[in-house]
């Protein structure tokens, strides 16, 4: 039981608590922060891509329109190759690849080659037509620039059997607007809509390239694309990094916009500011705990010395596991020894009420066998009555002298039964010859004599033993058999010792 100890662990318990409820708070004050940085990211690199591709886009629907609003470009009574010289002009001026006019049966020339070719069966062309609005074609494969281009088709304005004005946009040039990017961990590209008989998305491959995004379900994602919803999806890459691809539709076109998180990439370098973080925290709580831990040994070392003397006075009863308890218990076991009194003054020996506490706990603390002796003063009466009292406490006091040299064992107990009668539990021998060959020198010892100038009167001592057995180690039940043994030693004519034997 030690004050210091308790309060240390206290310390410890409440230092750990501490610290895992700041480990917590750094965590998901982290984990929050970059939960806000991933969403404002993602914010900025939608709202500069969007903006990025609608340029481009805008750039090229803006040349169409205006071409489209042109009398004589949309003059059916010339042929298609009168009026793409007319267009021509503007391809220079807006450094277009391609641009070219068509006809309703879909009959097409290009600034790039003055020859017919028949574009009918083209979906953008369809939709140019049959929808009167801007169409975009999926990647189309340009021998021009030995690339691939997008095609933007848009009907002549108030001109129902004019036909139509296209362009060409180059995939480069919306993979540059794509290549934003304010943190490596980020990327984009682009999707293209659900258009074909099964309803899954032309270049759906974008996701399942190299098996990047396996698990991703085809049929949902064409689903949802064919909805006009915006999503995300958490997955695993192939290299087991966490990443989360969001889909956006890309206004005024029919394309979507892959944006792909990986957190892996965005967590590294801010993952080791979490790590220092928690570092620190744990130093700090660590140095702090030893520092309240050495101020408190300081500050309780002199509680805890006075404990350890007190507890070879009065003996620590408590069973509690709780430490405060057994202090507690023991504080109160002192306050009540303070009015009972432990030692006899005159001898400095336990009175009969401590022997017996000290000596149950000693018998129950130890397995060994113990011997309990009796030990009775011969002939305090006679000197008592004889010389007087202060005689008869000098003898008293020489004789408890001897008896605690001889019995010096840190293990051994003896105390003051009363009177001229003292008590020693010891288990300081091996056999009981060994035992028996203490006695006959404690006899030896215990012989004395006390005078006056007048009178000389001798003392000794009779002397009973119990010893402990399998039936017998109760200190109540071995005082009463050592008792029964002093009797023998008087009969015996005293200075003399016996052993109790059962009847």
């Amino acid at each position: 039981m030690n004050i210091s100890h308790s309060i240390r662990k206290k310390i410890i318990q409440y230092t750990l608590l501490c610290l895992g409820l700041l480990i917590i708070f750094n965590i998901s004050y982290w984990s929050y922060n970059q939960y806000t940085s991933i969403n404002k990211l993602l914010s900025r690199n939608k709202a500069v891509t969007e903006n990025n591709v609608a340029t481009i886009i805008s750039k090229h629907t803006n040349l169409l329109t205006a071409i489209a609003n042109d009398d004589i470009v949309k003059d059916t009574s010339l042929l298609l190759t009168q009026r793409i010289e007319i267009v021509r002009p503007y391809q220079e001026a807006f450094n277009i690849e391609i641009l070219g006019i068509s006809d309703m049966k879909g009959n097409a020339v290009t600034t790039y080659s003055d020859s017919i070719e028949n574009i009918s069966y083209r979906r953008y062309f369809q939709q140019a037509i049959q929808k009167n609005k801007l169409a975009i074609s999926n990647l189309i494969y340009s021998p021009i620039s030995n690339s691939y281009v997008y095609i933007i088709c848009k009907a002549f304005t108030n001109a129902d059997d004019s036909g139509t004005i296209f362009a060409s946009v180059s995939y480069s040039e919306i993979k540059n607007a794509l290549a934003y990017q304010e943190n490596i961990s980020i990327r984009n590209d682009i999707l293209n809509n659900c258009r074909d008989s099964n309803n899954n998305c032309r270049n759906i491959k974008i996701l399942k390239n190299n098996k990047l995004y396996s698990s991703l379900d085809n049929n949902q994602i064409s689903k949802k694309i064919k909805n006009k919803n915006t999503f995300s999806y958490y997955t695993l890459n192939n290299n087991y990094q966490l990443e989360k691809l969001t889909l956006r539709p890309l206004i005024n076109t029919p394309w979507y916009l892959l944006t792909t998180l990986n957190y892996n990439q965005f967590l590294k370098d801010k993952f080791s500011f979490i790590i220092i973080n928690i570092l620190i925290s744990i130093l700090a709580s660590v140095g702090l705990g030893f520092y309240l831990m050495k101020k408190v040994s300081i500050i309780t070392s002199p509680i805890d010395d006075f404990i350890k003397e007190s507890a070879g006075i009065i003996p620590i009863q408590s069973q509690s596991k709780n430490d405060n308890v057994s202090i507690n218990h023991h504080f109160n076991n002192i306050i009540s020894t303070t009015k009972d009194g432990v030692y006899c003054s005159r001898t400095n020996l336990l009175n009969r009420k401590y022997f017996i506490q000290h000596a149950n706990i000693t018998i129950q603390k130890y397995p060994n066998d113990f011997a309990l002796l009796f030990i009775d003063l011969d002939n305090l009466k006679t000197i008592n009555d004889t010389l007087g009292h202060h005689y008869g406490d000098d003898v008293i006091a020489m004789f408890a002298q001897h008896v605690a040299s001889f019995f010096n064992h840190p293990t051994d107990l003896i105390g003051r039964f009363g009177g001229d009668e003292f008590i020693v539990l010891t288990k300081n021998f091996n056999k009981e010859f060994d035992l028996i060959a203490k006695l006959q020198q404690l006899i030896v010892d215990l012989n004395g004599s006390v005078s006056n100038s007048k009178l000389t009167i001798p003392f000794s001592a009779s002397i009973g033993v119990a010893l402990t057995d399998n039936e017998t180690r109760d200190i109540e039940q071995l005082i009463i058999n050592a008792d029964k043994a002093v009797y023998d030693s008087k009969k015996k004519g005293k200075n003399c010792y016996s052993f109790y034997i059962r009847h």
